[in-house]
């Protein structure tokens, strides 16, 4: 069983590329339960703490926002080290998250309403293809590593 571990780390070891990327996308996948982290505390701190209990969409804004900010700055300084413009990086991010909110919600839609999949079977679909995409194209366009 040792010899087997050994022998896929060198494997691995050997391909440097596809060893950087998995290191990526494990950092990648942390940033985002980091996210999901701070939107929630955030949003639970602006409507318990801060009176937004009102305006639910307004204060899930602005903590989604937060939390998106916080993954630019961990996914461009930790997750793929980029050393590109901070400007265009963010705008680029930016209309990236745009898309994948898209994606997300249109492979929710179809999920449910064309498939009628159940519930956690299209947040799960949804999830992945957000994911991939915003990996794929952070990786590739935003960040350029």
């Amino acid at each position: 069983m040792t010899a087997q571990i050994s022998s896929a780390i060198k494997r691995a070891a050997s391909r440097p590329y596809l060893t950087k990327t998995v290191v990526q996308i494990a950092k990648f996948m942390t940033v985002g339960v980091l996210n999901t982290l701070i939107d929630a505390g955030t949003y639970f701190i602006l409507t318990r703490g801060l009176g937004l209990m009102a305006l639910p969409v307004l204060a899930k804004s602005i903590a989604y926002v937060v939390g998106m900010i916080n993954s630019f700055f961990w996914n461009r300084n930790w997750t793929f080290k980029s050393q590109t413009s901070t400007w265009r990086a963010a705008f680029l991010f930016t209309l990236t998250h745009i898309v994948a909110l898209g994606i997300n919600a249109g492979v929710m839609a179809l999920s449910i309403n064309v498939l009628y999949l159940p519930e956690i079977i299209g947040i799960g679909l949804a999830t992945i293809s957000s994911f991939v995409w915003n990996f794929a194209l952070n990786k590739l366009l935003v960040f350029q590593s």
